[in-house]
Parts: structure tokens; C-alpha cells; sequence
């Protein structure tokens, strides 16, 4: 398992060598728009108290790009390409403190011959391949769109042995890489930021996300391994990061159920797949899900940047709280409307920094949200969108 950078460039068709990357509190109830049912709890109730200040610092986002490079995704790549430099200028021109790293849906030789997951690429300002920018790109970098198209050109698409996307699992093993609690982590992950995972993909974890009924052939069929699980992926954040992290994933896939992307995905000779996993992970983190047939991809882009905004304004809960009710209280006082998403408490209007949030909700100890006996804490939120008027 490996935990350091890989000191070494590897040259493999012109992959080069792999770098492993190896808030606030706030009380609210629950929008009246929620269901207001009382639910029979499932287990023992617990009662749950947070309590924190809102500081400046929030407004730091860690952005992982998560390529499909399979066979059927060059074309889609390039579109990615083509629009993230868009995306990642109307970053730069926010008040957010963002970085980025970029992983593959496949495991990577390294310059020991062995095959690892979440290892992060050089980002590449020309044609000719380079280490010099590193493997995490920091606001202020210039020439954007040419460092995402040279980039995602040296990625390529259509390698041997690309066709089990695990796109999951990768994004499992990249945090794997950049624990902070090791010396040596790949740089990816910053103590105090939120995080956004970008996935594109045009199948699902596994290509079929473990659905036999998805099969196109006879062994098409892979398990589904625990690291390829959208809540063990939750649950895994939660571990390495703290219960106070706030993070989205948000997903470029054929989106379940729309038979007309799958069928002109298909035209190409590839066979795609609906993204059901991809999308449950989204809704599982409060993400955004974008269309893979779309003609480009600003769109979806435009729609990630608001989440990310969103979640830069919201609390993270330990789990989805007893029916959905909150207790929020924000001292100095403010009048804030808020809603419980999932397990995310979200303010209708961001609060300000300097702020004290106090959370009082009730969890079950035998909760949907929980894993393995251990509460699954709701993660990432929404707190950044309000840094605007700080500076």
C-alpha cells in the first residue's frame, strides 16, 4: 500500500511517472417543506450537540478530477477539456482558495511495476510530457486552458485494461494517499478546506456497478469490492478527514433511466452504461449529476460551481437526523431558513463569519446512515458562497 509521492517518473505510452496523492455550527429545523411524518426510530436515540465558530478560513475548496480513460471516452474528455478551463476561471475570479489534483478510473503502474489506485497525474503545460507543474494545480496558475488541454490529452483514453472503471474506488484510494495523518501524503488535501470530486464517466463502478441485469456479455460482471461502495466511500472521508468535512461529489454520466444518451453513447461501438452509483453517490453528498451527452459541458460545470458554493454554506450532521428536526441556534442572533438534505443542514443564506452555530438533533444508533454499526456522520455542506462579501 503505498502512502508517499512516487519519486520517480514513469514513462509507459506516454503516461509519465504517477505522484500517489497517495466549519462552521449552526442550529436550524427543518424546512416546512420536508416530510414532517414522525418516524418510528429504528434504534436507540441518541442526542447529538455541535457547537463551532464560522471562520474565514472556510472558503478553501480541494477540487479531485476523477477521469474516465477508457476506451469509449476520448471524445468526452476532450469536451471536458474544453470547458474546465471556463470553470476553473470563474473559480479564479471567486474569493475561493481552490487547488486541484487529477486521478484515472484504473490502476497505474508506478516504477516498482506494481499497479496502485488514486495515483494523481502531472498536470502538463505543453505537448511535451513534464513533471514541472506538479501533481496539484493552485489558484493563480496561469494558462488554464492550455494546462487542461494538454493535460487531459496526456491522460489520453483507450488504454489495455481500462475497461473496469472504477471510478469509486480510485477516489477511495486518492484520499487513502493524501491522509494528513501521514507524513509523506500526496499534497491533494489541505486540514481546513472542503472538497469536490468530479467524476466523468459513460459506465458505471465496475462498468455495471454490480447490476447483472446491466451485463452486455457473459463475465462483462465484476463484484462490487467494499472500496467501490458509495457509503463506504462516506464513512472513509468521515475516517481520514473528520466528521467536520465538508465535501461533494458530482458526476458527468448517462444519467439512469435516459435511454437516449445510452443509445447515441452506444453509436460509437462502445457500450455505455447507466451511471446508477455514480448518481447515488451524488445525492448520497448533496453533489450535482450532469448529462455526458450534453453538446458541452459548461452546463454541468456552471452546476457543480453552484454546489460547491452551496456546500460552503452548509453543516455536516452526523447522520440524518431523528424527523429531520434540527434545533439551530446562531449567536450573535440572525433569522436564517434552513432544510435537512440528507445529512447535510443547509441555510437558505449563508451565515457570516464570526458567527457562533449550535446543532441539538437526535440520531439512531441503528440509522440507514450507519456502516457497519458506526454512525455514518453526514459530511461536506455549504458554507463559501457568502466569502464573496468578505472580501
Amino acid at each position: 500500500m503505498l502512502r508517499n509521492s512516487i519519486g520517480k517518473m514513469l514513462w509507459t505510452s506516454a503516461i509519465l511517472a504517477l505522484s500517489l496523492s497517495a466549519c462552521g455550527p449552526v442550529k436550524f429545523s427543518a424546512s416546512s417543506e420536508e416530510n414532517t411524518t414522525p418516524v418510528t426510530p429504528a434504534g436507540n436515540l441518541r442526542d447529538v450537540n455541535y457547537n463551532n465558530v464560522i471562520t474565514a478560513s472556510n472558503n478553501k475548496l480541494d477540487i479531485v478530477l476523477i477521469v474516465d480513460d477508457s476506451n469509449s471516452m476520448l471524445a468526452d474528455n476532450q469536451k471536458l477539456a474544453a470547458n474546465l478551463s471556463g470553470f476553473v476561471t470563474k473559480l479564479q475570479s471567486s474569493n475561493i482558495d481552490w487547488q486541484m489534483c487529477a486521478t484515472p478510473t484504473r490502476a497505474l503502474p508506478t516504477a516498482s511495476n506494481q499497479y496502485v489506485w488514486g495515483a494523481s497525474f502531472y498536470w502538463q503545460k505543453n505537448s511535451t510530457p513534464s513533471s514541472d507543474l506538479g501533481i496539484v494545480l493552485k489558484k493563480g496558475t496561469p494558462n488554464l486552458s492550455s494546462i487542461f488541454t494538454n493535460t487531459i490529452e496526456y491522460i489520453n483514453a483507450g488504454w489495455v485494461g481500462s475497461d473496469d472503471e472504477r471510478a469509486i474506488k480510485a477516489a477511495y484510494r486518492h484520499v487513502y494517499n493524501g491522509d494528513l495523518r501521514y507524513s509523506g501524503n500526496s499534497g491533494c488535501y489541505r486540514p481546513d478546506s472542503a472538497i469536490a470530486y468530479i467524476i466523468i464517466s459513460d459506465e458505471d463502478e465496475r462498468s455495471v456497478g454490480g447490476d447483472a441485469s446491466q451485463q452486455f456479455y457473459s463475465g462483462e460482471l465484476k463484484a462490487l469490492e467494499n472500496e467501490d461502495k458509495p457509503n463506504v466511500f462516506v464513512a472513509y472521508v468521515k475516517e481520514v478527514f473528520g466528521n467536520e468535512r465538508r465535501f461533494t461529489v458530482n458526476s458527468i454520466i448517462v444519467k439512469p433511466n435516459d435511454t437516449a444518451c445510452k443509445s447515441s453513447q452506444d453509436a460509437g461501438g462502445a457500450k455505455s452504461h447507466y451511471g446508477v452509483k455514480y448518481a447515488e453517490l451524488s445525492n448520497l453528498t448533496g453533489g450535482g449529476i450532469g448529462s455526458i451527452c450534453d453538446s458541452d459541458y459548461s452546463t454541468n460545470l456552471n452546476l457543480f460551481f453552484d454546489k460547491i458554493n452551496d456546500s460552503l454554506s452548509s453543516v455536516p450532521l452526523e447522520c440524518a437526523p431523528y424527523n429531520n428536526s434540527v434545533t439551530v441556534t446562531i449567536t450573535p442572533n440572525i433569522t436564517v431558513a434552513s432544510r435537512v438534505e440528507g445529512t447535510s443542514l443547509v441555510f437558505d443564506t449563508p451565515v457570516p463569519a464570526g458567527h457562533t452555530v449550535d446543532l441539538k438533533y437526535q440520531c439512531s444508533d441503528r440509522s440507514p446512515s450507519s456502516v457497519g454499526g458506526a454512525t455514518m456522520d453526514g459530511f461536506f455542506a455549504r458554507i463559501v458562497s457568502f466569502f464573496k462579501n468578505l472580501f
